[in-house]
């Protein structure tokens, strides 16, 4: 039997990072920024090209490119990082006035969702809530 001390063993549940879709250069800027002081230092930009890679692809980048669909919602999907600094990222990007993206945090089903379908339930989810409806995720 072999032990392994626990900060030796790397996953991809315990990538601290932030997945950023679809923002311009100037958004980028300012959102490293506020992840910089927020504590939140491994970004992953994606765009329309990666839509076919599953989070658990991009969390190992392992990236696709080669997607034709086009999703024009930007997103910031955040992956083990605590809510507070999760809270502390959503307040500053509205102070800097940033358009508000669709925000998510990976859970154990999203992992093995191709990045279209998440960005589809989270769509689908931010319409719900602006229309207070209620919205069951798909992973088709």
């Amino acid at each position: 039997m072999t032990f392994k001390n626990l900060k030796d063993i790397d996953t991809t549940e315990s990538r601290s990072c932030a997945l950023v879709f679809n923002f311009n250069n100037k958004d980028l800027m300012t959102i490293k920024s506020v992840f910089r002081l927020s504590g939140i230092s491994d970004i992953i930009i994606l765009k329309n090209d990666n839509l076919n890679t599953t989070i658990k692809d991009i969390l190992d980048n392992n990236l696709l490119n080669d997607s034709e669909e086009k999703i024009n919602s930007r997103a910031i999907i955040f992956n083990n990082i605590e809510s507070r600094k999760i809270s502390a990222v959503s307040d500053n990007l509205k102070r800097l006035k940033v358009q508000r993206p669709l925000l998510a945090t990976v859970t154990e089903t999203s992992i093995n969702w191709e990045l279209k379908n998440l960005l589809y339930n989270l769509q689908e989810e931010a319409h719900s809530l602006k229309n207070s409806k209620i919205s069951i995720h798909k992973n088709s």
